[in-house]
C-alpha cells in the first residue's frame, strides 16, 4: 500500500476571513515539535501536535463560535483518508478540510455555492473599506504581540482583536477596556506600522486615527 506523506489544507482565517490552501507533510511532524498553521495576515489558525505517530491533535480556532477546538485524528484517518471535515463541536459546521489534493479540490468546488457552508465563497475582501491596508495592520499587530508588546495596563497581556470593515476593535477580557485603530487609509497604515508597543489604558476607551497619533501607541 501507497501511503501519502502529503495532506492538503483549506481552512478560513477566523480573525480576518482570508481562505487559504496549505500543504503538510509527515515530516513536518518528524521532530514530534507542534506545527503551527498561520494565516497570511499572521494569525496561527490550527496546530497539529503528535507524541506517538499514532495519533494526532489539531488544535483549531473556531470562526463560528470563537473557541480552540481539539480534534483527534488517528495516522490512518490523517494521512490515508481522503478527505476529513474540520466541524465545530458546539455547531457541526464545518471549518475546513484536510486530505488528498484531488479530493479537497472537488469537494471544495461543490460547496463553493452552498451559503450554509464555511467554504463557500463570501467575499471577505469585499468586506473591509481598503482590504490591503486591513492585512497589513493585522500583520503588524501580530508582530507586536508575538514580542509582547500589546497589553493592557491593570496587566493583562491576552488582547482580544475585533474585525470590522473600517477598523480594528482592541478588548482586554480583564477590565474591558477598548481600544479602536483605524485601517481604512494608507494614513492609517503608516502610522501603525510606526509603532511598536500598544498598551490599552485600564478601564478606559480610547481611539485613534491618522488625524491623531494615541500617546498609548508608543513608537
Amino acid at each position: 500500500m501507497i501511503v501519502s506523506t502529503q495532506r492538503s489544507l483549506t481552512i478560513r482565517c477566523p480573525l480576518c476571513g482570508r481562505l487559504e490552501n496549505h500543504t503538510i507533510s509527515f515530516f513536518d511532524l518528524a521532530r514530534n515539535v507542534p506545527l503551527k498553521i498561520s494565516c497570511k495576515c499572521g494569525f496561527d489558525k490550527l496546530t497539529i501536535s503528535t507524541k506517538n505517530f499514532k495519533d494526532y491533535y489539531l488544535q483549531i480556532a473556531c470562526l463560528i463560535c470563537e473557541e480552540i477546538h481539539v480534534i483527534k485524528l488517528s495516522r490512518r484517518e490523517l494521512w490515508e483518508q481522503s478527505v476529513i471535515a474540520l466541524r465545530c463541536s458546539e455547531t457541526g459546521q464545518e471549518l475546513g478540510y484536510i486530505g488528498d489534493e484531488a479530493a479537497l479540490e472537488k469537494i471544495v468546488k461543490q460547496k463553493q455555492d452552498d451559503i450554509e457552508s464555511i467554504m463557500n465563497n463570501l467575499g471577505f475582501d469585499d468586506y473591509f473599506n481598503n482590504p490591503q491596508v486591513m492585512f497589513e495592520v493585522l500583520k503588524h499587530l501580530h508582530q507586536i504581540a508575538a514580542k509582547h508588546q500589546m497589553f493592557c495596563l491593570c496587566g493583562n497581556h491576552q488582547i482580544e482583536i475585533e474585525v470590522f470593515p473600517e477598523k480594528l476593535e482592541l478588548h482586554c477580557p480583564i477590565c474591558h477596556s477598548l481600544h479602536i485603530i483605524y485601517a481604512e487609509t494608507t494614513e492609517d497604515l503608516k502610522i501603525v506600522k510606526q509603532v511598536n508597543s500598544i498598551a490599552l489604558t485600564e478601564k478606559g476607551f480610547t481611539s485613534f486615527d491618522a488625524s491623531k497619533v494615541h500617546p498609548n501607541l508608543k513608537p
